[in-house]
């Protein structure tokens, strides 16, 4: 009988992609060997009905997706990673710039919470998403945060720049985030840099053009790493996040991170948090100065082993950064 199955399928970039890293590297010790299904699947109703029989007579499954398992195992476990599942209601216009399928995910992910023995929340702010939406299963949920690993020491590039880590989304609107940042810079007189993970003809023209402006598109979890051991600070302008990978690499590194005050912010980034008001460009401009400070790296704090030994049974503990 296979005790654990672990099912991967979903996303492939951006947060989903820097788990799946972690998951890898954790596997490729041999601590763990679970049955890992769904690799580089599309999450889709027939793949949902699929898996069931893949998990018959597992002793714990466990569905990374935000979509428990209906019936397959002893114990189920699911991981939520998507925000966007349990908007406020002041934040459901935001479903207008998605695609039309993603509405129908949103009654399945929260339907399925209710046959999960444990929902596990990546920060506290998530797990209030849940509870406000499904507050029968408030206590069922526990928050633990995602794994993050660092890529080694801080090595500062020869010219200084600022790393916007952005996965593009029609939800997330890039032009206005990286001019703030860019007035934010020419008002501090800093000669700064700003790299960007995203290709040019996403950004608008202008900012395409800019000369301060290196449009680096998309690239691997790997050299992903390696601008973040090079960054001189990290610009994250959060909106809608369930954890914010880019708030745990600061931290992991040592890199200060401007990002709007917030619980999410403050939880995740910890020290490397450099707080702004959102769409307070003198805020920002000031908070930008503040990034000179120094910041002390913390490469334990979403140590992956403890994570995945719990996460897949092996471990009875829990707990957040």
């Amino acid at each position: 009988m296979t005790q654990v199955v672990l099912d991967t399928a979903g996303g492939s970039v951006g947060g989903a992609a820097r788990w799946r890293y972690e998951l890898d590297a954790y596997l490729a010790t041999g601590a763990s060997r679970p049955a890992v299904i769904g690799r580089s699947r599309r999450l889709t109703p027939a793949w949902l009905i699929r898996r069931e029989s893949k998990a018959r007579g597992a002793g714990l499954v466990v569905a990374a997706n935000s979509a428990s398992f209906a019936f397959g195992g002893s114990e189920r476990r699911v991981l939520l990673r998507n925000a966007l599942h349990f908007l406020y209601p002041d934040e459901s216009h935001l479903l207008r710039t998605l695609p039309r399928g993603f509405s129908a995910q949103i009654p399945v992910v929260r339907g399925l919470l209710s046959r999960a023995d444990l929902i596990v929340a990546p920060s506290s702010a998530m797990a209030e998403r849940v509870r406000f939406h499904a507050p029968a299963v408030r206590d069922r949920i526990t928050v633990r945060a995602h794994p993050a690993s660092p890529a080694g020491p801080r090595r500062l590039a020869e010219r200084p720049f600022v790393l916007m880590p952005v996965v593009p989304a029609p939800y997330k609107d890039l032009g206005w985030p990286l001019l703030a940042l860019l007035d934010a810079i020419a008002r501090t007189g800093l000669d700064l840099q700003v790299v960007v993970t995203a290709a040019r003809e996403q950004l608008p023209p202008a900012l395409a053009a800019h000369p301060a402006v290196e449009a680096r598109g998309t690239i691997s979890t790997a050299a992903t790493a390696e601008l973040w051991r090079s960054a001189a600070a990290a610009f994250f302008p959060c909106t809608v996040e369930a954890f914010g990978y880019p708030l745990a690499e600061a931290r992991i590194h040592g890199v200060p991170v401007l990002s709007p005050d917030g619980e999410l912010a403050r939880e995740i980034a910890g020290r490397a948090l450099v707080p702004y008001r959102r769409g307070d460009r003198d805020d920002l401009a000031a908070a930008l100065e503040r990034c000179s400070e120094p910041v002390s790296p913390e490469p334990h704090v979403f140590d992956a082993g403890d994570y995945f030994q719990w996460l897949l049974g092996e471990r009875s503990t829990g707990g957040g950064p």
